[in-house]
């Protein structure tokens, strides 16, 4: 080994470092941040759509930041990059960079992110990582999917560096909570989106799991109330994440590593290349073990982050939860489900109903939060919802317009009706990402190539100028 960095504490030095950097006093003299009343704003969206999945930074510590004016370049990425995400559930039309183009709103954070990157990658640093994600976030779902796969694999590369894989205790015992607590929480932020990035692309992931041994987040800045504060200059309060953001993030985590190991399992090119042997096929290990994964990570969610039925109207980060469970689930069943049974491990349609079950639920909900109002934004609840909502219902559709050439006649009208579902939700989300316009695409081309009639036009953009949102 040639080369061995420190995997701890180093933080400060680290931002120290970069501000003495001749390009990055530039960004520290003029920050050219939005106003307090705007930052506010974006920073109370961040809070309610953002953080519950992305929590990239220790609150109390992170506002501290904002109070004394502490900027160093690597902070101001990380906001940049927050406002930039952010801005996508805004209507304000002052943060669009054309005013009458709805598609770039946001863009003018996402170049100062940009230049301000330049400056970083010499010096690798925790708000670095945590600005990276979201910006491979907003970029994904605004149809920039180049750069959101090479922010996120930077992003992992630097986390690595700093040794974010690692168990804290294990490499510096004397390391404050606070510290750890932020190290951890962007550490699996980052894990989260290498895997969902990954599976979206069918792209090789970035972690390896038998690299990590960094502990979850503890949640230990946290409080039973939301705590409000007020930045200078601005008349608005600024709130803090929901209590217990942290804790609930925890169970999307092993979500997404279950999601890694289905991926690694039966995605890959030595295992599809292996599955073609008739031992491999019979060999029910892979499925068995991944399936009982994901029954003992559903049976041990809090009552809070239970789903029982569509009466509950659960909060997003419920729906978001059990609706990323129905794609795993999906993508775990969808090889076996068109096998021969005599080498498949288990009787085909067992696999093709549970698949049809998930997919069905995943958009029984997903048509639940369009037709429901968020209370914040007075805009469909399916507005409000991190780029990901895309591939979980592409993942969903892709099951119900296999199902339509069904022999089964019930099950292919059903089927029929779930697609049209399916695109009207991708249609209210395309108000958001565009990046659901290029999934409905691909759903309407496989109906065509199917010759599959809907009770709607089929023909691109005209379904979604057909199909009823009512």
């Amino acid at each position: 080994m040639f080369y061995c960095p420190r995997h701890y504490g180093g933080q400060q030095s680290a931002r120290e470092r970069e501000s003495q950097k001749p390009e990055a006093l530039k960004f520290i003299n003029n920050p050219d941040l939005p106003s307090p009343e705007e930052m506010t704003h974006l920073l109370n969206l961040h809070f309610t759509y953002v953080h519950p999945f992305a929590p990239v930074f220790v609150w109390s510590s992170f506002f501290k930041r904002l109070q004394n004016h502490n900027y160093t370049p690597s902070l101001l990425f990380l906001l940049n990059s927050i406002f930039a995400l952010a801005s996508q559930f805004s209507d304000d039309i002052s943060f669009r960079s054309d005013p009458s183009k709805s598609e770039t709103i946001g863009g003018r954070f996402v170049e100062k992110a940009k230049q301000i990157l330049d400056t970083l990658y010499d010096t690798p640093d925790l708000y670095c990582v945590g600005g990276l994600v979201l910006l491979a976030f907003q970029q994904m779902g605004t149809g920039n999917g180049y750069r959101s796969w090479m922010y996120v694999g930077i992003a992992v590369r630097m986390a690595q560096h700093l040794g974010l894989h690692r168990d804290c205790l294990k490499l510096n015992p004397h390391l404050p909570a606070l510290d750890r607590e932020e190290r951890n929480r962007i550490w699996w932020t980052c894990f989260m989106a290498d895997k969902i990035l990954s599976t979206a692309f069918g792209r090789p992931q970035g972690i390896t799991e038998n690299d990590v041994d960094a502990t979850y987040p503890d949640g230990i800045d946290e409080e039973n109330t939301q705590i409000e504060y007020k930045l200078e200059g601005a008349t608005s309060m600024l709130t803090g994440p929901s209590p217990q953001s942290e804790k609930k993030f925890i169970y999307l985590v092993s979500l997404t590593r279950i999601l890694g190991r289905v991926m690694a399992s039966l995605y890959s090119p030595m295992s599809r290349a292996s599955s073609k042997s008739k031992s491999s096929m019979t060999n029910p290990a892979p499925l068995e073990q991944l399936d009982k994964e994901l029954t003992d990570w559903l049976l041990t969610l809090p009552p809070q982050l239970q789903f029982r039925s569509v009466q509950q109207e659960p909060g997003t980060f419920v729906c978001m939860l059990h609706m990323t469970f129905y794609t795993v689930l999906i993508l775990l069943h969808r090889p076996y489900s068109h096998q021969s049974s005599q080498n498949a491990p288990n009787d085909p349609s067992i696999s093709l109903s549970i698949c049809t079950s998930a997919a069905n639920n995943s958009i029984e909900m997903a048509s639940n939060m369009m037709r429901a109002t968020d209370e914040k934004r007075g805009v469909s609840r399916l507005k409000c919802l991190l780029y990901y909502s895309v591939l979980i219902l592409f993942t969903a559709g892709i099951v119900h317009t296999t199902n339509c050439t069904s022999t089964d006649p019930v099950l292919a009208a059903s089927a029929k009706l779930r697609t049209i579902e399916t695109l009207k939700c991708l249609a209210i989300v395309e108000d958001v990402w565009m990046t659901a316009r290029m999934a409905a695409d691909n759903i309407l081309l496989l109906l065509k190539a199917r010759n599959i009639d809907l009770p709607y036009s089929t023909e691109g953009k005209e379904i979604f100028e057909h199909v009823s949102l009512e």
